[in-house]
């Protein structure tokens, strides 16, 4: 015989999932607001990125830079889930964002990205500047990396639409369904 729920205890769990929701509100919020400040990132429009795709990966139940865990031997591994550095080094150069993935698509096949977001700056630099920004997306993608450049109005218009492209990259949807950005629906969520 199925069981169902009476009225009450739908009642309560409304009720429940409205509190449960307010808390992780307000602690995505104060994690947010720790990292902007904490963790090196330099721009509003880096700020904004880094919220997106913390966003978009919990959408998907996928951690953001987990801790490590032990194997079935007892060994320390890598945690599962994305791996997401601001101003990260990468040989000589320091780029903005670097993410990679461990666990949740084929490694061999999903290489890591670096995001360039290129602020009002950008279209300032002088032709030694733009030199050297060919010079290091050539290492990086000579390293394996995939290399990503978006404009700070791309982020401003839809800081969604650029983690999704940036995610995607890494294999974030790969077993979701998801397959195209929605901006009415960012999360692929069907709410």
């Amino acid at each position: 015989m199925k069981r169902e729920l009476v009225e009450n205890v739908w009642t309560f769990m409304d009720k429940t999932a409205a509190l449960v929701g307010k808390l992780e509100e307000d602690r995505f919020s104060q994690e947010m607001h720790a990292n902007c400040l904490e963790l090196g990132m330099q721009s509003p429009i880096e700020d904004l990125f880094w919220m997106a795709c913390h966003a978009m990966c919990k959408s998907q139940f996928i951690e953001v830079n987990p801790g490590p865990v032990y194997d079935k031997t007892g060994e320390l591994e890598h945690g599962y889930g994305v791996f997401i550095t601001p101003q990260a080094n990468i040989g000589s150069y320091r780029v903005d964002f670097a993410i990679e993935q461990y666990g949740i698509g084929p490694k061999e096949f999903l290489s890591p990205v670096v995001v360039e977001l290129d602020g009002h700056d950008f279209h300032d630099k002088d032709k030694r500047q733009r030199s050297y920004e060919k010079a290091r997306d050539r290492f990086l993608v000579k390293s394996g990396y995939k290399v990503l450049h978006f404009t700070g109005s791309d982020v401003v218009a839809d800081p969604f639409k650029v983690a999704f492209e940036a995610l995607s990259m890494i294999g974030l949807y790969c077993n979701s369904g998801v397959t195209n950005y929605n901006p009415a629906d960012p999360f692929g969520s069907g709410y």
